[in-house]
């Protein structure tokens, strides 16, 4: 049975849940097990993408201060007047002392994957603007789909609300007949 609808999705492919509108006609197609196994099965697949979806989007917020205090720094370094004494960080608790002259036009960017490029002030400045408007971008859409991923989890909570429901009426309806028919014998 397909609880999802494979037309109806985000931009990042993830389906839509249905809302199951006649409870009593889908019981009475399918066996309430098979019917709340379905369910438990998608709400868990969306409890995992939503869990991934938090992950990439912690990751990303923290890319993002790194980025925007690089990109400080470069428009620092493009408009000093004179030599600047720093401390650079080599290991966690090592620092050194190192002197920028003011005639330095490069700058080094760490990429990642042990990958270091010196660029030119405009171009360094360029580089990180970009990768400050994709993390940017990036941080909203994981926001738009987290938020649909708890619509979707909202509504297959509420289907198994309404199947387990469903199942105790019809429990209870059972247990009423055989009573009656233990009174009519």
């Amino acid at each position: 049975m397909d609880l999802v609808t494979k037309q109806a999705q985000n931009n990042r492919k993830i389906p839509e849940a249905i809302f199951f509108e006649n409870i009593d006609e889908l019981i009475s197609k399918n066996s309430i097990q098979r019917l709340m196994e379905s369910l438990q099965e998608a709400y868990n697949k969306y409890k995992f993408m939503e869990a991934q979806l938090v992950k990439q989007r912690e990751s990303m917020q923290n890319k993002l201060p790194e980025i925007e205090r690089a990109l400080t720094i470069v428009e620092h370094l493009e408009h000093q007047k004179e030599d600047e004494v720093v401390d650079f960080l080599i290991t966690d608790t090592i620092y050194s002392k190192a002197v920028l002259p003011k005639e330095n036009k490069t700058v080094a960017l760490w990429l990642g994957a042990n990958v270091m490029v010196e660029f030119e002030f405009n171009e360094a400045k360029g580089l990180l603007s970009s990768n400050k408007e994709n993390a940017s971008s990036n941080l909203r859409q994981f926001d738009e789909d987290i938020v649909f991923l708890k619509d979707q989890i909202t509504t297959i909570e509420v289907n198994i609300a309404r199947v387990y429901n469903a199942n105790i009426r019809i429990q209870q309806t059972q247990q009423q007949q055989q009573q009656q028919q233990q009174q009519v014998k």
